[in-house]
């Protein structure tokens, strides 16, 4: 072996041996990701787990997630967007425990309460801009003459209601003075309303559509009655563990940077969920029932238009 052959092996060697050395010193300074509101680049993404849902809730669990990744994107910031992952069924009390454990969950969607944003951290900024408190029904075909003579909460007040079992809209129509039966399987609510057992069943503005079409070939007497709203003050929010800020002001400030381009309601004007409601104004002559809602944290300014649909919304 010559001398300069000698030279030029051992100077790629030590070249091969510190650019190991260099590599694993920057590794190990980023091990994972992280979630940094600074927006510094991260090198791996932060898997985020939501609860999965049942085959009936698939568009709605569809646009609660696609709702959810965008937010992620467009708050992200330079960051590394989190991998969002499905993992276990389960039903909302269950979603609360285990988001206050902070194993199985970080992030829940569903309607808010005084005890519900005591216990967790909301991001308060309502997913449908407050349609799920514009209630319309799903009855029988065979009820629509009586409820169209329904103008007031007195007429109202002679049907009763199912609902979910701890359901917060229970306790809202309960206080209006409403008959409920509380259903402890969603599905058994449709065999309820279809054998008249209970009269009506409240959906928000858009949900009752697309329930009503999975079901026409068990239940083809039922409709949906959309020219009565029972409303009230009610908010769908993302929740995550309250110790779990950083999370929480990603996804704020993506739903608000969402809210200022027009993509938030673009979401819901496209998506197979939402999109039936619009535009707002295609029923005529709608007939409004107002109630309160004792339950609404103090402080939720659903007067607001830039978070919340307001009745002008649905007159132009």
């Amino acid at each position: 072996m010559s001398f300069w052959v000698f030279i030029v092996r051992a100077v790629f060697s030590v070249s091969l041996v510190l650019g190991v050395v260099v590599s694993a010193a920057h590794a190990g300074a980023n091990p994972k990701a992280s979630i940094n509101l600074n927006g510094a680049t991260d090198t791996k993404a932060r898997v985020i787990k939501v609860a999965a849902a049942k085959p009936d809730f698939a568009i709605a669990q569809d646009y609660f997630v696609q709702l959810l990744r965008k937010a992620l994107e467009a708050g992200a910031n330079g960051r590394t967007v989190p991998i969002i992952s499905e993992t276990h069924l389960m039903e909302q009390d269950l979603g609360v425990q285990e988001m206050i454990r902070g194993k199985k969950v970080d992030v829940y969607w569903m309607g808010t309460d005084l005890e519900r944003e005591r216990k967790l951290r909301a991001v308060r900024i309502p997913l449908d801009r407050g349609l799920i408190g514009h209630r319309r029904f799903i009855i029988q075909k065979r009820m629509k003459g009586a409820f169209d003579g329904v103008a007031d909460i007195n007429a109202l007040r002679s049907y009763s209601a199912c609902q979910g079992v701890d359901w917060p809209d229970t306790r809202v129509l309960r206080n209006a003075g409403l008959q409920v039966r509380e259903i402890i399987n969603f599905e058994r609510i449709f065999q309820e309303v279809a054998t008249l057992h209970c009269e009506y069943f409240p959906r928000g503005y858009f949900e009752g559509f697309s329930e009503v079409e999975q079901r026409k070939a068990t239940y083809p007497d039922l409709m949906f009655y959309e020219n009565l709203i029972l409303n009230y003050p009610f908010a769908l929010y993302f929740f995550v563990n309250a110790r779990d800020e950083e999370l929480a002001r990603w996804i704020e400030m993506g739903l608000e940077k969402m809210i200022d381009s027009g993509d938030f309601v673009k979401h819901m004007e496209d998506h197979p969920l939402t999109r039936v409601a619009f535009p707002l104004n295609k029923v005529k002559n709608l007939r409004w029932i107002n109630v309160e809602n004792t339950g609404m944290p103090a402080g939720t300014d659903y007067k607001n238009p830039r978070y919340w649909f307001q009745p002008e919304d649905f007159q132009k």
